[in-house]
């Protein structure tokens, strides 16, 4: 398997957060892993050859298409013409749009005039004032023929639109954090630490390596905690249990001293965390003689601590950087700023609808066809909508070596 080096990743998809970087083929779990990868990636590709090369098409004319999008300084729409997708955000308290908010309603532009084709178009909905406006706000696209709600906001602003039932509104796609699909036809659209973290744990089981510990931040939340338990479970492995550690160094050395016996039987160290504390984390548990095991990190860890060598041989699932690197360019061009993530999800949004509407006709917006088993590929990578409302997004496998992301295993071209 060639051997690819990307000198700096940041986040899930390589892009700068809008808010606010070769290992030896020996012998030992990496060059299992990637023989294991290799197999796999092969099998998968081969059960899958029938299925369209876009996955959905959604890729297909990113690299060709320059098509700049319908400004939005005058009026809060981008379009003309088509079937709606509605776009509620919040202003800022400044009354216009700021930060993620405003790159997100710039990807999603940015995808209107390059996939829209004349046949959906975006409005813009602030819902700035809280929930009961949210909902209004829904209900009224409704009645307008919207074909897709589209949300970025504050969860309970999120969940009032997802409350309303399925078929008096538009099915929601939420780009903000994740909210219960309590009423059907809600579907949490971005992917986090915890995938990535299920990922990099699925891809070293294949390998053997079966018993988890976990280390993560001591606000890390019960319900993460049960998530990743199950996904253990669920794979076939042994979940050891979770450490909570504080953001010292001195607090996370402590951390693996009270993890001693779980880290006895461990074959397998789970690191969460959006600091450089993981590297002590990793670099305590290597001093303390435990070095048979092997370590997953996630794609939260910040690019400073991949040169850390206490975390050398790290195993990292992330998406790959390559498909924002098909629109960052022009987004730059545009807006005169760099790809964030949120802005890639907002493009990645129109795409879906842009994409079914062309193929299907507006009456094609359904579940049925949101959760289709193929997925769509984006420049958030290949994924697919679920009927529980979650998001299946691969990933590719990466390890540390030398203070680079190197790949090990890329994301197969299909489910």
């Amino acid at each position: 398997m060639k051997v690819h080096s990307i000198e700096q990743v940041q986040r899930s998809h390589g892009l700068r957060a809008a808010r606010h970087a070769p290992p030896r083929e020996g012998t030992g779990p990496l060059k299992l892993i990637k023989s294991v990868l290799a197999v796999s990636i092969v099998v998968a590709c081969s059960a899958l050859s029938g299925c369209q090369s876009d996955v959905d098409g959604i890729a297909k004319n990113v690299k060709t298409n320059d098509i700049k999008p319908p400004s939005s300084e005058v009026d809060e729409s981008f379009g003309e013409t088509g079937a709606e997708i509605t776009l509620l955000l919040p202003k800022g308290a400044t009354g216009i749009y700021e930060g993620a908010a405003r790159d997100v309603r710039d990807g999603a532009g940015l995808g209107v005039g390059e996939l829209g084709g004349n046949q959906v178009f975006v409005k813009v909905v602030d819902v700035a004032s809280g929930a009961p406006a949210a909902a209004t706000a829904a209900s009224a696209a409704k009645a307008r023929g919207s074909v897709l709600l589209v949300s970025y906001a504050s969860p309970a602003v999120t969940s009032a639109v997802a409350s309303i039932p399925a078929d008096q509104r538009p099915p929601l796609l939420n780009l903000g954090a994740p909210v219960p699909p309590t009423s059907g036809n809600v579907y949490n659209f971005v992917s986090d630490e915890i995938d990535s973290a299920i990922e990099g744990v699925r891809a070293v089981a294949a390998s053997g390596h079966k018993k988890v510990v976990v280390f993560a931040q001591s606000d890390f939340p019960a319900a993460g905690e049960e998530r990743l338990a199950s996904a253990i479970r669920a794979g076939g492995g042994t979940y050891l249990g979770l450490n909570r550690y504080d953001l010292t160094d001195a607090a996370a050395a402590d951390a693996v001293k009270r993890s001693a016996a779980n880290l006895q039987n461990a074959d397998t160290v789970l690191v969460l965390g959006k600091t450089v504390i993981t590297t002590t984390i990793a670099g305590a548990i290597k001093a303390s003689g435990k070095t048979n095991v092997t370590f997953v990190g996630t794609n939260a860890w910040p690019p400073q601590a991949h040169s850390n060598p206490s975390v050398a041989g790290a195993v990292i699932a992330m998406v790959e950087p390559e498909g924002a690197t098909m629109i960052a360019e022009r987004y730059q061009r545009h807006y005169k700023r760099t790809l964030s993530t949120d802005a890639a999800y907002g493009y990645d949004a129109v795409a879906v609808a842009s994409g079914i509407v062309r193929t299907k006709e507006p009456e094609g917006m359904n579940a049925q066809n949101l959760t289709s088993k193929v997925g769509f590929r984006g420049v958030t990578g290949l994924f697919r909508l679920m009927p529980s409302g979650t998001v299946e997004r691969k990933m590719s496998l990466y390890s540390l070596s030398g203070g680079k992301l190197v790949l090990l295993g890329a994301t197969p071209a299909s489910f």
